[in-house]
């Protein structure tokens, strides 16, 4: 099972590593550029939260005072009159915005973040630079500082084991099984992770809580996505196989840690721009 985990973070560190070049995209501005800071997110339920979305915000306000900032959704009607990238780019060309960074609230590398990723790339040459930051997520660092937020935000109980509850899409499942993988290694054990419609499933937690022969569960919750009925529902099951049960009212991703990581994550597309397919091609010969 290791192995395989192993092979896992390779694989999937692998697929999303892209070749950089130092450039600070606003450290050449001239006095007719202007610049932005855009938030995208998918609704106010996934992914961070509001209150987590709230805080990036505020946190992104604060870490570029003199840059106008503005939100956009991927989920048409989801966030009121927010508007869709597109219609911001297009927006934010016709007033004469030439330097755009982008920093979506998603969690992982999912269907959203590619579909944002093509409309960006789509609207980059009416633009000096656009550029957009990685989701939570993405690298194998951001695995190992997730699972550290987690096990010094939540203290475990004696003869106890902390489970983080997940509600996923399948293309979400191998950053899951990542996750679950660095939070049991850190943990020595004492943290493992759960998912609805992925993988590790809620049967295959209580396989491994028979093994540890652990008494308690306290479930945390990963982010607002996880409801009240999946909670309900999750004690109900650990307790019909005779675990003493108690459930987290905050989630981690509502944590100003996380928002932290998400900072990391802009200040880095800020100073680094990928290489584009032919600058790949000429550093690969």
């Amino acid at each position: 099972m290791n192995k395989f985990f192993t092979l896992l973070f390779a694989t999937l560190a692998t697929c999303l590593s892209e070749e950089t070049m130092e450039q600070d995209m606003f450290e050449s501005m001239r006095e007719d550029d202007r610049a932005v800071i855009i938030t995208v997110h998918k609704d106010t339920e996934s992914g961070m939260g509001r209150q987590g979305i709230d805080l990036l915000n505020l946190r992104l306000r604060e870490i570029y005072p003199n840059y106008d900032f503005r939100e956009a959704c991927t989920t048409k009607g989801a966030m009121g009159q927010t508007p869709d990238p597109d219609e911001l780019f297009n927006q934010l060309y016709k007033d004469g915005y030439t330097r755009i960074l982008i920093q979506p609230s998603n969690l992982t590398n999912d269907l959203d973040v590619q579909y944002l990723r093509h409309i960006a790339e789509s609207a980059k040459g009416k633009f000096k630079h656009l550029r957009m930051g990685e989701p939570l997520l993405s690298e194998t660092a951001d695995y190992q500082m997730v699972a550290d937020i987690a096990i010094h935000t939540f203290s475990v109980m004696p003869k106890a084991v902390n489970v983080l509850m997940c509600s996923v899409n399948e293309e979400d499942a191998p950053s899951y099984m990542m996750l679950d993988y660095t939070l049991r290694d850190k943990s020595n054990g004492e943290w493992l992770l759960a998912t609805t419609n992925g993988i590790p499933t809620l049967d295959y937690l209580i396989k491994m809580l028979k093994k540890q022969k652990v008494k308690k569960v306290h479930l945390v919750p990963f982010c607002p996505e996880v409801t009240d009925g999946m909670r309900n529902e999750w004690t109900k099951q650990l307790q019909q196989a005779g675990y003493k049960v108690t459930v987290e009212s905050r989630c981690l991703s509502e944590q100003k840690e996380i928002t932290n990581l998400f900072e990391q994550h802009v200040r880095h597309a800020e100073k680094f721009r990928r290489l584009n397919a032919k600058e790949q091609k000429i550093i690969t010969r």
